[in-house]
């Protein structure tokens, strides 16, 4: 593709960003929207499956009821929103007014979720997005609910319809994903086998069915052997999980042709997905290069309940919404008590062994305080601030320079050299095809996560070999033991909602459904994709990606603080961005995928081991590209409900489930534009965030930009920090942080402003669309921001918004008002006054 800073054939007195609109054919001055359309708001309900699911089984007899109300409120309602929109196109010829479905939808979607009473120019957020919330009420299963969340739960429901056909047409792999779907949801056979599987694994481990802690007599504990090293390579290359020891493979960001190795704080505590909930929020955001080597990188939480707990703090008393650290502590010794009884040589009688009880007592106290003690090394110097420039310089070493300094510190200690890293690496690698050079392959440790590993070598050389079996032990058996036996579910569920404060559970199909999506989304997608994709949604996504890299090229030519100089170099890294949109093209190839998901064995009589070895193949293709070049690999599945950038690779992607409603495919551009454009955009933007500018247009961490440019951009961003700082939480009586924030919102305001500018190219192009119905009078730019407003509606509980405040991205509300406030095309279309709250004196601009 030719990169143009913009069409050369535009009329010189057209602004790009779009001027008070005069829509053709009308003659009529788009109106001040403080008055806007007098549409009532009414019940057209998106997401009506998502309410009865939520209902719990004491409430089952009114179920029907239910429905039947719902059905008869919903249909009544719909009528009058279509009604309404008809009678207001009366006033407009028919022809130019948009009947499709897909317009109807976002007309009605639209008109449900706005509140008309607010002013636009004051909080265009609930202006948009004002009735929201009653017309999609949050499931108890979810403390963050929006159209994320509302689309990945949409795609799980088609994927369990899909799954639970016959498939016996499909590829190979499309059947084995439906063989394992099979095997999850059939809890029958699972409870027939009871922990037989786990107890296996175990075997396979090395580790004993039942601790030695609790199986050995406690004055022979001292007897007791174990290689931990040998075990925790086991754990990672069978069940692909870190512990102790973190381990990754990752593009070097210096040179992202090749691959490099790091080690630290264990990263990858459960291999499995959740069975509970969604396993993170669906947020919108760039790919960091190096996910193990952060200067100050704060630890995971507890791996099998706070993995899940991506909403808020551990077991919220209702009243104060906090909880003792003796109850969280209460709740985990329950827990592990319980797990021990149940692989329990005994287990199989009714009697109560109460010693034994006591026994299991002390070990679960043992197994807390070491994991306590471990969790405070992982936590040494951390911090939730990440040092961008600590990226450019490293540490590195050889497996026997990382060996030097943990003997050292041994010796220090008195105790003896303990053979770890070389070890590690070598029986990780073992099973690979790819072999190591100890000589020349040097490994990247922050400095953090140095301390972690010498710390944890001393640790691990004074604690009693009893104990550390005891702390693998429950470390595997219960990220397995959740997927056996109902009362270990049960068991799971409760200390999972003691700890989280909140109830609700997805059916076991839609637990099912997402499972399998995420183990073998790729084989997921090929069952789901469909022809219109190929043939009309994907090129039409191409052509707006190119319009979104010629709007921010157009931009950045507008940009005075950059030199013309860093200005080309921007030009050629925008024009070699890669796009992967929807899915791998090579999918569609005779054996393609057969090749991808070659050695996979499923058995749906074996839920646990389908599990296994997904995760083992996954391992093994992670280990096998170290010697790779290959930089075409996706950042996700086609199945995910998200978009990333990748800095090394110079790439953005696009999963196929977002090119769908209600992110796209919504009846006018300028929805399309201002919903799945500025998604894109804010992705295009994120290769020129606060980070993503170090790397140039291969993907390297190399100076590209003049000083004076960097100079210049970083004294803009804290404007934006600045602007973005000032937004506060009523509900937590906190403000956003806008320097943890800088780069998401980089983001967002130059997606906007791309996105905008790339519709104003479109419709110089192709001319005017037709009218939205019930909104005539609106213009397209107003629609495009209707849309934008609209794509980040949602609703969030208390303890979700404290999560929210500490991630890199902006809670919804304000990333729709903050990118808004600094946007002029935006107060021209909505005739907002200079100095108005969505207007206001002191704007932010990069791009």
């Amino acid at each position: 593709m030719k990169m143009r800073a913009w069409s050369g054939d535009r009329p010189e007195s057209e602004d790009v960003m779009g001027a008070s609109v005069t829509r053709t054919g009308s003659g009529k001055e788009a109106p001040p929207l403080k008055n806007g359309s007098d549409m009532r708001a009414a019940g057209y309900l998106i997401a009506v499956g998502t309410r009865t699911a939520r209902l719990r089984k004491k409430y089952r007899n009114k179920v029907v009821r239910y429905m039947y109300v719902s059905l008869l409120v919903f249909f009544t309602i719909t009528s009058a929103i279509l009604l309404y929109m008809y009678s207001r196109g009366l006033n407009h010829d028919p022809s130019d007014v948009c009947r499709s479905k897909q317009c109807l939808r976002s007309a009605a979607n639209l008109a449900v979720s706005m509140d008309l009473s607010a002013d636009p120019c004051d909080d265009f957020y609930q202006y948009v997005c004002g009735n929201w919330v009653q017309e999609h009420p949050r499931p108890d299963a979810y403390s963050s609910y929006d159209w994320f969340r509302i689309k990945q739960l949409s795609v799980h429901s088609s994927i369990r319809d899909v799954l639970a056909r016959n498939l016996s047409w499909c590829p190979p792999p499309v059947q084995e994903a439906k063989l394992m779907y099979d095997g999850c949801v059939d809890l029958d056979h699972i409870e027939s086998k009871g922990l037989e599987p786990v107890k296996q694994k175990l075997k396979d481990l090395t580790l004993p069915p039942y601790p030695s802690y609790l199986a050995v007599p406690e004055d022979e504990h001292s007897e007791v052997k174990v290689d931990w090293v040998q075990v925790v390579v086991n754990v990672k290359t069978m069940l692909g999980m870190d512990v102790l020891i973190g381990f990754e493979i990752f593009n070097d960001p210096k040179n992202s042709s090749v691959y490099r190795l790091a080690m630290g704080t264990p990263g990858t505590t459960n291999p499995f997905p959740s069975m509970h909930n969604e396993k993170k929020k669906h947020k919108i955001g760039k790919k960091a290069p190096i996910p193990i080597l952060q200067p100050n990188r704060p630890t995971s939480f507890h791996q099998i309940f706070l993995k899940h707990n991506e909403y808020g703090p551990l077991g919220i008393d209702k009243k104060t919404k906090t909880i003792s650290a003796d109850k969280t502590k209460e709740v985990y010794i329950n827990f592990y008590k319980f797990l021990f009884a149940a692989f329990s040589p005994t287990s199989g009688n009714n009697t109560i062994d109460y010693s034994e009880s006591e026994k299991a007592e002390n070990a679960a106290e043992e197994y807390y305080a070491l994991y306590n003690t471990l969790y405070e090394l992982e936590n040494i110097n951390a911090t939730d601030e990440v040092d961008l420039d600590y990226y450019e310089n490293y540490p590195e070493y050889t497996a026997d320079e990382i060996q030097a300094r943990t003997d050292a510190v041994l010796a220090a200690n008195n105790e003896s050299a303990s053979p770890i890293w070389k070890r590690y690496l070598e029986g990780v690698f073992a099973v690979s095809k790819t072999k190591l050079d100890f000589e020349t392959d040097k490994i990247m440790v922050s400095d953090v996560d140095m301390e972690y590993m010498e710390k944890m070598a001393l640790l691990m050389a004074r604690t009693p070999a009893v104990d550390i079996e005891l702390y693998i032990w429950v470390k595997v058996v219960e990220v397995m033991s959740v997927h056996t036996t109902a009362a270990l579910r049960e068991r799971f569920e409760a200390a999972y909602e003691a700890l989280q404060g909140r109830v609700g559970r997805r059916s076991r199909s839609l637990q099912c459904a997402a499972l399998v999506t995420d183990m073998m989304g790729l084989a997921v997608a090929h069952a789901i994709l469909d022809e219109k994709f190929v043939t009309v949604s994907k090129p039409k996504l191409k052509k707006m990606l190119n319009e979104l890299k010629n709007g921010l090229a157009h931009l950045v030519g507008l940009a005075k603080w950059m030199d013309d100089d860093t200005k080309l170099a921007t030009y050629e890294k925008i024009e070699r961005m890669k796009s992967l949109i929807g899915f791998p093209e090579w999918m569609l190839q005779n054996g393609k995928l057969e090749e991808y998901y070659q050695g996979l064995k499923i058995n749906p009589e074996t839920h646990l081991e389908n599990m296994i070895n997904v995760v083992q193949l996954k391992t093994k293709k992670a280990l096998d590209k170290f010697r790779n070049t290959d930089k075409s690999a996706w950042a996700t599945d086609p199945t995910e409900v998200n978009a990333y950038h990748v800095f090394q690779d110079n790439t953005i992607t696009i999963p196929l489930v977002m090119v769908q409603y209600p992110f796209y495919d919504l009846g006018l551009e300028s929805l399309n534009y201002g919903s799945l454009g500025t998604i894109i955009g804010h992705e295009i933007t994120h290769g020129f965030d606060n980070f993503g500018r170090k790397f140039d247009k291969n993907g390297n961490m190399v100076p590209w930009w003049s000083n004076a440019t960097i100079g210049s951009y970083v004294n803009m961003t804290q404007c934006f920090v600045k602007q973005y700082s000032q937004f506060y939480v009523d509900e937590l009586k906190e403000h956003v942080d806008g320097a943890r924030t800088l780069g998401e919102n980089i983001a967002d305001n130059g997606g906007v402003r791309e996105a905008f500018a790339a519709l104003t190219e479109h419709r110089y192009r192709h001319g005017e669309e037709l009218l939205l119905p019930g909104f005539e009078e609106y213009s397209p730019e107003q629609l495009f921001f209707l849309s934008y407003g609209n794509l980040w509606c949602g609703v969030s509980t208390k303890d979700s918004l404290k999560e929210d405040l500490q991630d890199e991205h902006t809670p919804h509300e304000f990333r729709a008002r903050g990118a808004l406030q600094n946007n002029d095309a935006f107060a021209r279309a909505w005739n907002c006054p200079r100095g108005s709250k969505m207007n206001p004196a002191d704007q932010c601009v990069i791009f």
